[in-house]
């Protein structure tokens, strides 16, 4: 450790070059330094979900998912093909390479897209906004004993899911489960 130190005292230009090379490294690294708010590490995504209001789920894998999956079976670079299919609504997860950009990602599931003969109920397959927090999310209402399953779907219909819908970028609330609460007329 003393000769480095001797060393160091000795060949004061050196040690000064190799500083401000240091800084000059680290300033152009930090310049090129890609940051993001939210940094995504998995390969590309994309993600195409598809609404179809009234279709069980399993109507919706066969006429919709499977389609859709089908479609974009055999695309260059493709790692990976995961989908779901609810209640009125199909999502599937097509994951690429680490050699593929999003965009280029992207392009090659919309040009298959567009050869997609028309699906039943004018569905339209839509692509995902590009964000690793475009999630479908999913919760659970629970109630302090006292409230029944009647009122906890009017809660879900009538407050949460018109509050949700206010958040910039929900593009959508589907809530299932609970009893509907009816109204006759008695005349």
């Amino acid at each position: 450790m003393n000769r480095l130190i001797e060393l160091a005292l000795r060949q004061r230009m050196l040690v000064l070059v190799l500083l401000v090379v240091t800084i000059l490294a680290g300033v152009i690294g930090y310049a090129n330094l890609n940051i993001e708010a939210y940094p995504d590490p998995v390969p590309p995504l994309v993600e195409v979900i598809t609404r179809s209001n009234g279709i069980s789920s399993e109507e919706m894998e066969r006429n919709i998912t499977t389609p859709i999956e089908i479609a974009v079976t055999g695309l260059p670079h493709l790692k990976a093909i995961r989908s779901i299919s609810l209640f009125g609504l199909s999502d599937v997860r097509v994951q690429f390479d680490y050699g593929v950009t999003f965009s280029e990602a992207e392009a090659l599931v919309r040009g298959r897209l567009a050869q997609l003969q028309q699906l039943p109920g004018g569905a339209q397959p839509l692509i995902s906004p590009t964000s690793p927090v475009g999630e479908i999310y999913r919760y659970r209402l629970s109630a302090p004993t006292g409230y029944s399953v009647m009122d906890l779907k009017t809660l879900q219909d009538w407050v949460l899911q018109r509050r949700l819908k206010r958040i910039a970028g929900v593009i959508d609330v589907n809530g299932w489960g609970g009893k509907l609460r009816s109204y006759t007329n008695l005349h």
